[in-house]
């Protein structure tokens, strides 16, 4: 009945090795404004443009918004946890940290496999040609070989040019190479949907025309002139590829962890405009369902939906402050954003989660946020919005300022030295969310308090430090609760993750024999657990959708918590019968003494 706890081992996230390369999903940006109007409700008076994919229902209608180009509008309403759009991206490519340990058709890792292998048949087949592309079965082989067959002669004369020292081109240049290849597959209709992407080749910066300069001569090196020239005939029609490469992808998540596996590019999904405070979002909640199904990402409400409203999605990290948002819309995405959470944050208006210090009554159950000062205010105290109790205040942008600094040394470290980087990552914290010379501690939404408490988070599963990771998980998840929705997939991973250490069944122990009995013996733990993990269930099943072409509703995480809920009801029977077992014989003892 003990669940295999060694899938709850998060994989670490993977970061782009190039800033051309998707880190979030990442739809164009507006192209009729340099600063986009926000969202407006109702948006139905606006034309709708002629428009056409298999994948977009009628519920769904794209139109030309004022200020902010095209756009989808709802045709309907929905409830959050609707699946809105359910596609299959163009085209996806494992990045350089995981195309040597995951299935380049299917995604799937090893430990994925079917549970019911035993460990030492769930393994990766190795392209016998290449040597570098991995499939978990012949039938994902065959299904990825009329793109892989151009693709593995292009990595073994890779490998042949660098003799071996980097036998693997970057991710960028991969997924161009597969886009490309993909291309002439399936002919012109794929390349027309390639077009149709936004591109910045206008008003490129010197340091962006510079970087797409040397992708582009990657990419023909990978590909070979005479297949990049078929479909980009021109060096600004190789320009226009790269910038929309670059405005255009989305991040390829691995539905058990949200962890950051590749890239993937859909003209559909990328349809949708941006807004930090968006109403929806983008994820790939299951594997394929059958070795000849493709890998579909969907578009899931994250909140009420009314005929009219403009469905928008997050282009950026939304727990990065807003200077921070805007600079990387401004850079990568070539405008400013205006919605709610941008404009807001003034005096009256609700405090920003991420850049807010916590009441200095929090460990009295208090949890109102305080905003932090900006950094040339002169102010000596704060005062609790929620029980209005106030505390001195002293400034503490410079202790801020050196925790971005540490946090950014060991999201590079968290490779290489994750020890190192996980003791960084705790001073940080320490130093942040403990009272600072009197002044209330941090919040823990804020920058970066959160991003290193999941970052810490997933180190310390990695290394099934357990113990560590409850304490981690239960600040992280008040956190996320501070700034995302009900429902949004990173809240509902933290919640999932906290749940099951919190249900976790003792690990077998010779010097204790009897602790999985005294765990599943304790009825009332177990119906708290099982409420637990329910709760988790209905979040989950929000964030990943009700289900959809190739899912079941939640996905891969909904599943996994199913199994522990069944776990938890059979333990509870179980440990009921113990119980009635152990009365029983008390009593039997008991007359027995008479």
């Amino acid at each position: 009945m003990a669940s295999d706890w060694a899938q709850l081992k998060h994989k670490r996230l993977s970061k782009a090795p190039l800033a051309s390369t998707s880190s979030s999903s990442t739809p164009p940006p507006p192209t009729s404004s340099a600063r986009p109007d926000p969202p407006t409700a109702p948006a139905a008076t606006t034309p709708p443009v002629a428009f056409s994919h298999p994948h977009l229902p009628s519920s769904l209608e794209v139109r030309i918004l004022p200020g902010r180009g095209r756009g989808i509008v709802a045709n309907a309403a929905f409830q959050p946890g609707h699946t809105l759009v359910t596609t299959a991206p163009l085209v996806s490519a494992l990045d350089n940290l995981h195309y040597s340990s995951r299935c380049s058709s299917c995604y799937r890792a090893a430990d994925d496999l079917d549970s019911a292998l035993p460990p030492a048949r769930r393994k990766l087949l190795q392209c016998s040609l290449c040597h570098a592309v991995q499939y978990c079965t012949a039938q994902c082989q065959k299904r990825d070989w009329p793109v892989h067959k151009h693709e593995c002669a292009a990595l073994r004369n890779a490998a042949n040019a660098t003799a071996g020292n980097k036998p693997v081109p970057d991710t960028p240049v991969r997924a161009l190479g597969r886009l490309l290849w993909t291309s002439e597959v399936k002919g012109n209709d794929l390349w027309t949907q390639v077009e149709s992407l936004e591109s910045h080749r206008t008003r490129l910066s010197p340091e962006e025309q510079e970087r797409f300069f040397h992708l582009s001569i990657a990419l023909a090196q990978y590909v070979g002139q005479e297949t990049l020239k078929r479909a980009c005939p021109d060096a600004a029609a190789v320009l226009d590829l790269c910038s929309r490469f670059a405005a255009n992808s989305f991040a390829l998540t691995a539905p058990t962890d949200l962890s950051n596996l590749g890239v993937s590019i859909s003209p559909l999904t990328a349809l949708f405009n941006h807004s930090c405070a968006p109403n929806a979002v983008v994820v790939f909640p299951s594997f394929p369902s059958s070795p000849t199904s493709s890998r579909h990402m969907h578009v899931v409400a994250l909140h009420p939906i009314q005929p009219g409203d403009e469905v928008v999605t997050s282009y950026v990290d939304l727990a990065l402050p807003r200077d921070v948002r805007q600079k990387e819309l401004r850079e990568r995405y070539k405008f400013e954003c205006g919605c709610e959470a941008c404009e807001g944050g003034g005096e009256g208006q609700a405090v920003d989660p991420r850049e807010a210090l916590a009441c200095s009554r929090a460990k009295e159950g208090c949890e109102g946020l305080i905003r932090l000062p900006d950094r040339d205010s002169t102010v000596t105290s704060v005062t609790c919005p929620t029980c209005r109790t106030t505390s001195s205040y002293k400034s503490v942008h410079a202790a801020l300022d050196a925790a971005k600094l540490a946090f950014a040394d060991a999201d590079k470290a968290q490779y290489k030295e994750p020890h190192v980087a996980a003791l960084h990552l705790q001073h940080l914290l320490t130093s942040l969310t403990a009272p600072l010379d009197s002044t209330p501690a941090f919040a823990p939404s804020a920058y970066p308090v959160l991003p290193a408490l999941q970052l810490l988070l997933t180190l310390q599963l990695h290394a099934s430090s357990f113990p560590a990771a409850l304490s981690t998980a239960r600040l992280a998840l008040k956190g996320t609760q501070h700034l995302y929705a009900r429902g949004h997939p990173v809240r509902a991973l933290v919640r999932t993750t906290l749940v099951r250490l919190e249900t976790m069944p003792p690990p077998q122990d010779a010097a204790h024999p009897d602790a999985e009995t005294r765990y599943w013996s304790d009825v009332r733990a177990r119906e708290g657990a099982l409420e637990a993990l329910v709760g988790a269930l209905r979040e989950v099943e929000v964030a990943f959708g009700d289900g959809g072409t190739g899912a079941v509703k939640g996905g891969e995480m909904a599943k996994m918590l199913r199994d522990l809920i069944s776990d938890q009801e059979q333990g509870i029977v179980v440990g009921r019968r113990i119980r009635a077992a152990a009365v029983e014989e008390q009593r039997r003892v008991r007359t027995l003494q008479r």
